[in-house]
């Protein structure tokens, strides 16, 4: 079919920041983007709440931003939803009640850790259980620990619980639904029974019938409702499909579904992920395990919190425009003269150490270190975490390519540092959400019955081989492990 008479496909991201659209056409082609940003509310310490109002104004905009003609809005078929995970919505009769609770909100890790106390006495036992049985090393930061910090003592008011993507869903559709890899980030999901534990929901207050059905993520959600017809301006009767975790759509965009290939997806957090044929939990806890956007598939996520945020913090703070901080770290040498910075900003760090109670942290300053030090250790810094995930691993699945997509594709010499920290070659991503684009991709698939549409890298930047650096990189980085955090 001809691709100016072919189906077009919508991908909605509902990122931490902003709403990102994509449209594609039936080969996988970007034909327009559009983006719009929303507020996060941080009132008081460890707060980070959003309204769904705003999400659902910052979509309208979006779709009003995206630089599609009219004829060609008129051949969407098919749109794919991803957002960012975990992050809660509570629904009551006539909508949902209060803000939502992003992933970000660290209020709900001490009540989280009396909850497996109660559980089990200890602790440790039973987060290693709970991993055991979730592929999730649960903290305050999961929907249903959150859940029960917030909300348990008004439960009665609870229609639905539901994550920012399946709030999006139950909008455009009227739907209650989710996906596996969703339905991973609530804390209740058991990997081995594809299902619900109950047991688990008890344990965190969830009402029983509040949690929406799981069904494949490339399978039709519903069609738009009227409300999703006005909302985004496209055909009424699209079908919308349920969608994926944004980890796993970002990691679908950029390499499909292939052993070996490590996808880095860089934004307000930094998340690495690789894909699996066969579930495999890592006897250290370092990793969650979640279901990729196909059956049978699985994958390894690593989650650095607080690499974007922290880089517009640093921006900030030293007074530095956008991509500033990138050319300041230029001008330093590797190893910043001496100083480290450990990039815990988020009041606890996931990645490969999964610790609530790490801060961020500078050491090795002098008088005679610049502004220029400062931002070379921190970029060191998440390329030291970064490859502290990459090593844990590849410890027991070979690493045969490594993506990156996200701001540093955009800053050469930072890709080159990177690419030296790792001292492996990074193939870059094009601009643009990679998210959004996994999502369009499974709204392709699901309204065209294709397997799989494969991206063509023939537009895609070279790929970055480490250089001269790379083996002070070794040292640097060894000297790093002993420092910050724990070693792997």
């Amino acid at each position: 079919m001809p691709a100016e008479k072919g189906p077009l496909v919508l991908g909605i991201d509902l990122g931490t920041s902003a709403v990102k659209v994509v449209a594609l056409d039936g080969h996988g082609i970007v034909l327009g983007t559009g983006t719009a940003p929303f507020p996060t509310h941080s009132e008081v310490p460890a707060q980070a709440e959003q309204d769904p109002a705003d999400w659902i104004a910052a979509v309208a905009a979006a779709m009003a931003d995206l630089d599609l003609p009219a004829p060609q809005r008129s051949r969407i078929a098919g749109i794919g939803l991803t957002a960012q995970l975990p992050t809660l919505v509570c629904l009551g009769a006539a909508g949902p009640l209060g803000r939502a609770i992003t992933w970000k909100d660290s209020r709900a890790d001490g009540s989280t850790a009396e909850a497996l106390v109660e559980g089990q006495r200890r602790v440790e036992g039973q987060r290693r259980a709970l991993y055991e049985r979730t592929g999730m090393p649960i903290d305050g930061r999961y929907l249903g620990p959150m859940f029960r910090h917030h909300w348990r003592h008004r439960f009665t008011e609870i229609d639905a619980v539901l994550s920012a993507k399946d709030y999006l869903a139950f909008v455009l559709t009227g739907e209650r639904v989710t996906d596996p890899s969703t339905a991973a980030g609530y804390g209740v999901y058991d990997l081995a029974a594809g299902a619900y534990s109950d047991e688990l929901r008890e344990l965190w207050g969830i009402p029983r019938g509040a949690l929406p059905a799981v069904r494949p993520a490339h399978s039709a959600a519903g069609t738009l409702s009227a409300t999703g017809t006005r909302l985004l301006g496209v055909p009424a009767g699209v079908a919308v499909t349920v969608g994926a975790a944004d980890s796993v759509s970002s990691a679908f965009a950029m390499a499909g579904l292939e052993e070996g290939v490590v996808c880095i997806t860089m934004g307000s957090s930094t998340v690495i992920l690789d894909a699996l044929r066969e579930p495999k939990l890592d006897p250290q806890t370092r990793y969650l395990l979640t279901p990729h956007v196909e059956p049978g598939w699985y994958g390894r996520e690593m989650d650095l919190l607080a690499t974007g945020t922290g880089y517009r913090w640093l921006s900030g703070l030293l007074g530095l425009r956008e991509g500033q901080l990138d050319e300041y770290a230029a001008e330093s040498p590797p190893g910043a003269r001496g100083v480290t910075f450990a990039p815990y900003l988020a009041g606890g760090e996931q990645g490969a150490l999964w610790d609530p109670s790490l801060r961020g942290s500078l050491s090795g300053l002098t008088l005679q270190h610049t502004s220029r030090d400062l931002a070379r250790a921190f970029l060191e810094g998440v390329g030291f975490e970064i490859r502290r995930c990459l090593d844990v691993l590849a410890d027991t699945v070979p690493t045969r390519e490594v993506v990156l997509a996200g701001h540093l594709t955009e800053h050469a010499s930072s890709l080159q540092m990177l690419a030296d920290i790792l001292d492996q070659p990074i193939q870059p991503v094009p601009a643009g959400s990679p998210a959004a684009v996994g999502a369009a991709l499974g709204a392709l698939q699901c309204v065209t019955s294709v397997p799989q549409v494969p991206r063509s890298r023939t537009s895609w930047p070279a790929e970055v081989l480490p250089g001269r650096d790379a083996g002070a990189y070794r040292g640097l980085y060894a000297a790093y492990l002993e420092q910050a955090g724990k070693s792997c």
